[in-house]
């Protein structure tokens, strides 16, 4: 089941309670454009309490499959990093569990950086085709948000590099600490590694609509903003204090001024709900999102 020769690719899958789409996601990663030989794929089991572990046995026969469990939830965090440690490609590809990739997306990956002078590629993240957006899905995969906001094709900064749609080449995530094991609540950990990656190479990461992942992953905006509430009380606070250089792309300028105050207030913000109701303009999203981090880092 496990695979030790050298690979070019390690694909690495950290899971958690997704029985509904990890046999989706793994067929679609099974069915690349390229050998079989030169990928491997590391699933990491985060102590799922569902049918995920079970389902992950339809695909004992993969020979370039390892399957790591874990009998209780360590994180996001944890999870990467045994992956990485597991691996030893000289690519490390990054892709959520509830994703599903097209056939060419290690092709895509593998041109980008093979073409270009970057250590890391993030990938385009898109509603399921056919599927019908809620509110927040209009805000989540508008063209003027995240990195979509550059251009198709782009040199982006850290604030914008994800990892659950994404490509890092192992030389240089290797000069770091990896991901923040004690960062285990929603948010802030990729934000963390690739500050830490950018500072050792400035200018070296990629964003490309090419690389496409479809996401399995439906939310309201309720409860992507409690999400939200939770990485700015718990995880922002972490990056603000641990990376200076960075404060105003981590929104330190918006959160602790007069001028953030006088703005993002819960006054304005009952106010943006309300409206939302009967105008959905991503601007009100927005709004409540940035409010939501807001609220929760004053409740530090």
């Amino acid at each position: 089941m496990a695979m030790n020769n050298k690979s070019k690719f390690d694909i690495i899958v950290p899971c958690y309670n997704v029985e509904h789409i990890i046999e989706k996601s793994l067929d679609s990663i099974f069915s690349q454009k390229y050998s079989k030989d030169e990928y491997s794929v590391i699933v990491i089991d985060d102590g799922s309490t569902d049918n995920t572990l079970k389902s992950l046995n339809r695909f004992n026969s993969e020979q370039n499959l390892t399957v790591i469990s874990f009998e209780s939830n360590k994180g996001l965090s944890t999870a990467r990093n045994h992956g990485i440690r597991r691996g030893n490609s000289e690519i490390i590809c990054f892709i959520d569990s509830d994703m599903v990739i097209p056939p060419d997306w290690l092709l895509n990956i593998e041109k980008i950086l093979t073409a270009k002078e970057i250590i890391g590629v993030h990938g385009e993240v898109a509603l399921p085709k056919g599927e019908t957006p809620n509110k927040l899905d209009k805000y989540f995969y508008s063209k003027l948000r995240g990195a979509r906001q550059f251009g198709e094709e782009s040199i982006i900064g850290p604030t914008w590099f994800l990892f659950n749609n994404s490509a890092v080449k192992r030389s240089a995530i290797e000069k770091t600490s990896l991901f923040d094991e004690k960062i285990k609540l929603y948010g802030g950990e990729d934000t963390d590694l690739a500050i830490k990656l950018w500072d050792i190479s400035p200018n070296s990461f990629y964003y490309s609509s090419k690389i496409v992942a479809e996401h399995y992953h439906k939310r309201t905006l309720e409860q992507f903003c409690s999400q939200m509430e939770i990485y700015g009380e718990y995880n922002l606070p972490i990056l603000l204090e641990r990376h200076p250089k960075h404060y105003k792309e981590l929104g330190g300028d918006w959160i602790k001024s007069f001028k953030g105050s006088m703005v993002f207030n819960a006054f304005f913000a009952s106010i943006i709900k309300f409206l939302n109701h009967f105008l959905p303009y991503n601007i009100f999203t927005k709004y409540l999102v940035i409010y939501s981090v807001i609220r929760g880092y004053r409740n530090v």
